[in-house]
């Protein structure tokens, strides 16, 4: 059983993001992490990547630390960030995750595409947002990895794309990954995800069961949501 941990994480610029996070996910897990924006969703997903520092705390892999092989290799990060070029085509891009990522399973991504009815024949530029997106998650998904990171994903997908690439996370799930999801669209989210974290950086946070919270509250995620934008969240 694989198990990502974030103990005691804080996070500080010239303000506090968010502090003495702690919770630990394992295979088959989908945590929702939510709130306002500015509230750290992002930063935490970068710092669980390794791509930025935690000012105190510790993130572990299987107790491994995140400058161990055994960590950076199992984490797949779909970002919001683009990173490639106008003029390369996804084919090209592809190649790259080959070249770059051992491991990385080309006829799974290239599946996924096909899936998704994305020509590799087609350049970035060429991309709708959404389509760009998915091309993003069907490469990291191709990633051998234990642990899938994805930063609002949601974002740019109509509602049959939201469907598809739920799909894909329900999927990955079930081939024991442990998947976080950063987003602010939380309608439909009810049946995806299996623990949420409502970030704050004015209070305690934590990751609650999602299934728990809503038999508790006898709320929809998006009822819950609301409330917690309020501030009067438990």
């Amino acid at each position: 059983m694989n198990k990502l941990q974030v103990k005691n994480g804080s996070k500080r610029y010239k303000k506090t993001i968010f502090q003495e996070l702690s919770f630990t996910l394992e295979n088959g897990q989908i945590l929702g992490i939510l709130g306002k924006n500015g509230t750290g969703k992002t930063t935490l997903l970068d710092c669980i990547s390794g791509q930025r520092k935690i000012s105190s705390g510790t993130i572990l892999y299987n107790d491994q630390i995140q400058s161990s092989p055994a960590f950076k290799t199992n984490i797949a990060y779909v970002s919001t960030i683009d990173y490639f070029e106008a003029t390369e085509t996804v084919r090209q891009i592809l190649l790259e995750y080959t070249i770059l990522f051992p491991g990385f399973h080309l006829e799974k991504a290239m599946e996924q595409l096909e899936i998704w009815h994305i020509s590799p024949k087609q350049k970035w530029q060429e991309l709708s947002e959404g389509t760009k997106v998915k091309v993003k998650i069907a490469c990291e998904y191709g990633k051998e990895t234990s642990i899938f990171l994805l930063d609002e994903p949601f974002a740019y997908l109509d509602y049959s794309s939201r469907i598809q690439v739920k799909q894909l996370l329900r999927k990955a799930s079930g081939e024991n990954k442990l998947i976080i999801v950063s987003t602010n669209f939380i309608e439909e989210m009810d049946t995806l995800f299996t623990d949420v974290l409502f970030m704050n950086p004015n209070r305690f946070c934590e990751v609650i069961d999602l299934e728990d919270l809503r038999e508790r509250k006898s709320m929809s995620l998006k009822e819950i949501y609301e409330e917690e934008a309020d501030d009067t969240f438990i």
